[in-house]
């Protein structure tokens, strides 16, 4: 079988192969290869130490970045992208599942294959496009199985991170797992080794699977297998801790909604909403943790009709993220969006401009300006719309895109923040002086735009700032 490669990843099997050596492309890119996929990245493994691989790259004229020579990979900039190389290698993992104890080069490919995770991850390909497979991974990818190289326990006890790998393919290739990754993942000593995981490798993890074509899949897993309700490890104060993973998802399973509105539990609502929003972190984040206070205790009650209710289930669903986002290490840019999205998911306005006016002039307060409210509210819009949908029952698909269209007319009209007020704090410091007040002018006069009782004109607000000027001069308010 015959691979068309790029230029710059044929060149590199063709210098890494010379002079006697041999080179290999290997991994997830000759899976996606065998898969008809555009491979995300294109990763090599040769005979040559890392010496040589520097030697080698440099003969040919590209840039050499040397991070982890101590475990033979070497980096190479060709054409302006970034390469890994590496060393054909045997490892042996110790108490730290992050790095391998003991590393020893060799000139074996299937020796070298045998330390990788999944068989459909543990094939190489030559400069000839011959794959080298012994352990079945091209079998696999035609069964559409997800299957461990060697014994499953070895595998995970040398890195339990795998087993959210594992997840994420089946989230990513809708492939199915084979028992014996699931019968692993029960170990009771490998459980015992995720405590031994950084929380940042897990979050990446944890992120990509999110990010999946379909998450539910790799999430579903994670819970069958119990993953979510262990913990890993993480620094607070310079002092290692357990750091849960994700238990209150886990803890929306079999958690019951009024039949009413919805025709699955919190979890499968959940499920259904994250996989039905678009794939970027803050949406897919959103998503996931919307109802994460549906069911505990202060929040679930009964309605006046006797019915399942979660009143406040927003606002304290919130807190609930930012505690999730924040123990997960995501960033402070997506965690703030993330909570302001949760807890404003159940108070989207009804339908007709007026009301969209109000709301617009109330929730655009919690932004610095129109472009990161206007971002954030069309980010809520897409969030109901999946929540909406996931219900299974009791939905409108019309009401989102009268929202929408409501929102953009609105907006087109609103004046919402002092830079878009027709005048300049330089006008105003020169009747009042500089100083505080002129952002308390500012404010003023935005809030008599937006009532009505001032028209947003040069004329106008100027004629304003004079009345205010004068009544300030006559009280000695004023900054000068």
């Amino acid at each position: 079988m015959e691979f068309a490669l790029p230029p710059a990843p044929g060149m590199i099997l063709e210098k890494m192969s010379a002079d006697g050596f041999s080179c290999y492309l290997v991994g997830g890119s000759v899976r996606d290869l065998l898969l008809s996929r555009r491979p995300a990245d294109y990763d090599f493994v040769t005979d040559r130490h890392p010496a040589q691989i520097i030697a080698a790259a440099r003969d040919a004229g590209w840039k050499v970045l040397q991070h982890g020579i101590a475990f033979g990979v070497v980096n190479v900039l060709v054409q302006g992208k970034s390469y890994e190389i590496a060393t054909m290698r045997t490892e042996a993992y110790g108490a730290d599942p992050h790095r391998p104890a003991a590393v020893e080069f060799l000139s074996d490919i299937e020796k070298d294959l045998a330390r990788r995770d999944f068989t459909i991850n543990a094939m190489a390909m030559d400069r000839q496009g011959r794959i080298i497979d012994p352990f079945g991974g091209q079998d696999d990818l035609k069964r559409e199985i997800i299957r461990c190289v060697g014994n499953p326990r070895d595998r995970f006890l040398e890195d339990p991170l795998r087993i959210l790998r594992a997840a994420r393919f089946i989230a990513k290739t809708c492939f199915t797992a084979d028992p014996g990754i699931a019968a692993a993942a029960g170990d009771r000593d490998v459980r015992r080794r995720f405590v031994k995981l950084s929380v940042e490798r897990l979050r990446d993890e944890l992120e990509k699977i999110l990010l999946s074509p379909l998450p539910s899949r790799g999430l579903r897993y994670l819970i069958e297998t119990g993953i979510l309700e262990l913990s890993c490890s993480g620094k607070i104060s310079g002092k290692k801790e357990a750091v849960p993973i994700l238990p209150e998802i886990a803890a929306m399973q079999g958690v019951r909604q009024n039949p009413r509105f919805h025709a699955h539990d919190v979890l499968e609502h959940t499920l259904k909403a994250v996989d039905g929003i678009p794939a970027q972190p803050v949406l897919r984040w959103a998503a996931l943790l919307h109802d994460v206070a549906k069911g505990r205790a202060g929040i679930r009650c009964l309605n006046k009709q006797g019915e399942l209710a979660d009143y406040g289930h927003a606002g304290a669903g919130a807190k609930l993220a930012q505690n999730i986002l924040e123990r997960l290490r995501i960033s402070a840019e997506t965690t703030h969006m993330v909570v302001w999205l949760v807890r404003n998911h159940m108070v989207l306005p009804d339908v007709g401009d007026g009301r969209m006016a109000r709301w617009v002039k109330k929730r655009s307060r919690d932004f610095a300006d129109r472009e990161a409210f206007v971002k954030a509210a069309q980010q809520l819009f897409l969030l109901a719309d999946a929540d909406n949908r996931a219900r299974g029952k009791g939905t409108d698909p019309a009401y989102i895109e009268a929202v929408t269209g409501s929102f953009q007319r609105v907006l087109a009209e609103a004046v919402l923040y002092p830079a878009e007020l027709e005048i300049s704090g330089a006008f105003i410091a020169q009747k009042v002086g500089r100083g505080p007040l002129i952002g308390k002018i500012l404010r003023d006069l935005l809030m008599d735009v937006q009532t009505g009782r001032l028209e947003n004109s040069r004329e106008a607000l100027q004629a304003a700032v004079d009345k205010k000027a004068k009544r300030l001069t006559h009280t000695g308010n004023t900054n000068n």
